[in-house]
This record gives C-alpha cells, structure tokens and sequence, in this order.
C-alpha cells in the first residue's frame, strides 16, 4: 500500500466488549487508505485474541506487543515511531467514531493546508444497570477555534475550563516530529493528554474545524480515568506541576500561573484525597494525602486562594473542597 492517508493509533489494554465496537467503527471507515497500530499493552482479558482476529481480516491493522505494561502514553509513542501516515490520530481502546470521521478530518487538512484539524465529539455515559446510555454532546467554546489566542488557551486548560483531549483531531505526522511533540509516561503523571493538548496549541497557527460530533468516548466503571494509580495524588501533582513549568517557561507572569491554576488544583487534590481514603486504610490514605503538603508548589497554590484578594473565588467552591483545603494548611 502507498503512503496511508491517516495513522490512527489505539493504545489496547483490557478494553472488554467495548474492543470490538471499537474497532468495528475504525476498519468501516470510508476512507480506505489507513492503518490501525494497535499497541498491545499488555492485556489480559484476552483483547489481544480479537486485535488477532481482526488484523487476520485486514492487512491495514498492525500489531505492537509490548513487553511490559507502558500504560497508554509510551503506547502511543511507539504507535507513533511506527506510523507511517501522512496524519496521525488517536484513538482510545473502549471508544468509536463516526464512519466519516477520518476521511472529514483528513480533507480539511488537505483543502486548506492544516497541521491540526478538530472534530466535536459526544460523551456517552453507560449506566451500571445496562438501562440506556445517556449521550451527552460536548461542543468546544468558538473562542477556542483561534489558535493565536495562546494566552486563552493556557488559562482554559490550566483551569480546566475547557476539553483539551487529544482523539478527536488529526494531526500531520511532520507537525508532530518537526516540534518533538510526545506524551509523557503516563505511569508518572495523569492527563498526559493534557501536557501533549497544551504543546500542540503552543505550535499551531491554523486550526481546522469540523463541527460534526464525530467521536463518542465512552465513560463507563473500567475507564482509565477513574483508576486510582492512574490519577492519584502524586499522579495529579506531577501533572500541576508541568503545567506551571510549561507557562512559566512561555511567559505567563507568577502571578497570573497561580490565578489559572489555584481552583484547578484543589478541586483536583480533594477529589484524588476523597478516592484515596475510600479505598486505603486510614494510614495508607493519610500518607498519600501528604504528598500535597510536601509539594511547594501545590502549597503555593493552596496557599493563593486564601489570600484577601482572592477570597471570593476560593467561597464559590464547594464547602467540602474549602474544608479539605482548610485542613491540607492546617496540619502537617
């Protein structure tokens, strides 16, 4: 096969019966002229039988085997060191696309010369009693779509304001190499998609929008993000952390990384701390919790909100978030 017009990399640990439809919604695409890397991480609830089945019945799906369990950011590096797509887009295992997606998504690039081209996409909620899912449309601010507007951007994904995920854009493979835009090991750190997200918009000049809700990521009881080692308090911390390094290093003030960052951050840490001392025993639970005292930047930060003049913003969060944050200051 020529150069494919798209590489979608779909990073695959224990997917279950999600696997299939993924996949299902990623070999009926109607542009032919791609290839699937599936990284195989690793599984274990036998997701890589059906990767073999499936690739058994189409030349265009490549298999990666790693050796140990990379989780999905080394995963999609590797994805990416083998693709050979003139575009690159990635895929979660457990989630599917509209059959139009690729071929929408490539042919605004191609029509007006664009690094990055962006879809919207839908949440879909699956309920534990396998009633009805419930699918919610997620459609990004209009702001947004200005990728010259850099300072938006850091704030909006500092604060959490807006979606910054990585799956539903494509992006051109020499974009990505010519700026050595990677994923961190996200074994370290959670939201890596976030650090790769912000990176990306740092670079980029020209966005391509297709308004269409052509992606649908499924939340449901198994998803990553809802696994404790993968967003714990340390996980969480080391993510804050390149996120104030990165705008520090782009010229956002001490002041104004404190302001994006501050809400973010304690919302953040109460939840990971509610998680812990759910599932640890009380001791286990206070020692991950003291991470955030041992990090001054997160005490920094914690310490931002108290302040006089910022005092309004810390009364308009949640009284369990204000209480937990009271206490992170208070005791040692």
């Amino acid at each position: 096969m020529n150069q494919p017009k798209v590489s979608i990399i779909v990073p695959v640990h224990n997917a279950g019966h999600y696997f299939e439809k993924c996949l299902a919604s990623l070999v009926n695409q109607t542009i032919e002229e791609i290839e699937i890397i599936l990284v195989l991480d690793c599984p274990s609830d036998g997701s890589d039988k059906v990767a073999e089945t499936f690739a058994a019945k189409d030349n265009r799906i490549k298999l990666i085997y790693n050796e140990e369990n990379l989780h999905t950011g080394l995963s999609r590096n590797k994805g990416m060191k083998m693709a050979r797509g003139k575009y690159i887009g990635f895929h979660d295992h457990d989630d599917y696309s509209e059959p139009t997606m690729y071929e929408l998504l490539y042919k605004k690039a191609e029509q007006e010369e664009l690094d990055v081209v962006r879809c919207n996409f839908t949440c879909v909620y699956v309920k534990a009693s396998g009633s009805e899912n419930i699918d919610e449309q997620y459609k990004y601010p209009d702001i947004s779509t200005d990728a010259s507007n850099k300072e938006w951007i850091y704030e909006n994904v500092s604060n959490g304001n807006i979606s910054c995920v990585i799956w539903n854009h494509i992006y051109k493979a020499d974009f990505l190499t010519e700026n050595n835009i990677q994923f961190l090991d996200s074994r370290k750190i959670c939201s890596e998609d976030g650090i790769f997200f912000i990176e990306v918009y740092r670079k980029l000049n020209n966005l391509g929008i297709v308004s269409d809700y052509l992606y649908h990521h499924v939340f449901h009881s198994n998803n990553t993000g809802k696994i404790y080692d993968y967003r714990s308090v340390k996980n969480r911390i080391s993510y804050f952390t390149e996120l104030y390094l990165f705008l520090n290093q782009n010229g956002i003030s001490e002041d104004k990384c404190q302001y994006y960052l501050s809400k973010n951050i304690v919302c953040s840490l109460y939840s990971a701390s509610r998680q812990a001392l759910l599932l640890f025993p009380l001791q286990k639970a206070i020692a991950e919790i003291r991470c955030i005292r041992e990090s001054e930047l997160m005490m920094k930060c914690i310490n931002y909100l108290y302040k006089k003049e910022n005092l309004s913003t810390l009364f308009h969060l949640k009284p369990t978030v204000i209480i937990f944050s009271f206490l992170v200051k208070l005791f040692k």
